[in-house]
């Protein structure tokens, strides 16, 4: 008897536990950073067009990408970085786009100046943030792409742009 309650008060208390029905949520945050590298030469008068590219795999950084359920973008910015030769050269027109979407669009910017500065530029618009969430749901590799126009007189320019984004991913 003396061991018959003790079981007896186990299995009371094992069936008296509420067993938790909601689905687990797991969520990860991460940064995606990519820089382009851009070299433009000695103009001479005229603007040079350039048109660079880099891609990255999500599933590089977060394991299972392909079970992702939600994807945030929590911060979305570009910087110049690196800037050798031509401290005058200047970007004419250019855009930033990121698997085909435009998420900025420039003219008349001096890359030195802004990489002296540190200048950051965040992207703010949310039609913008929404749209990359839901490509990236439905693809899990991110192609960055910089193109446009620059005038660079008194020499050549080397520069590099990095674009930083900030993921939140729920499986």
């Amino acid at each position: 008897m003396k061991k018959i309650f003790p079981f007896l008060l186990t299995l009371v208390f094992l069936a008296s536990c509420d067993v938790n029905t909601d689905p687990i949520e797991l969520t990860a945050t991460s940064d995606v950073n990519e820089s382009i590298s851009v070299s433009i030469p000695q103009t001479n008068g005229a603007t040079v067009a350039f048109n660079e590219s880099v891609t990255q795999n999500l599933n590089d950084i977060f394991s299972n990408f392909s079970d992702v359920s939600n994807v945030n973008i929590n911060s979305l910015s570009y910087q110049y970085q690196n800037v050798t030769g031509n401290t005058d050269a200047v970007i004419e027109s250019a855009t930033i786009s990121v698997n085909g979407t435009t998420i900025a669009t420039l003219s008349n910017v001096n890359m030195a100046q802004e990489a002296s500065n540190g200048t950051v530029f965040n992207i703010d618009d949310t039609a913008i943030l929404d749209q990359l969430e839901s490509l990236f749901l439905s693809n899990s590799s991110v192609n960055i792409q910089f193109s446009g126009t620059a005038v660079s007189e008194a020499g050549s320019v080397d520069f590099e742009i990095e674009l930083s984004i900030n993921l939140t991913v729920t499986l």
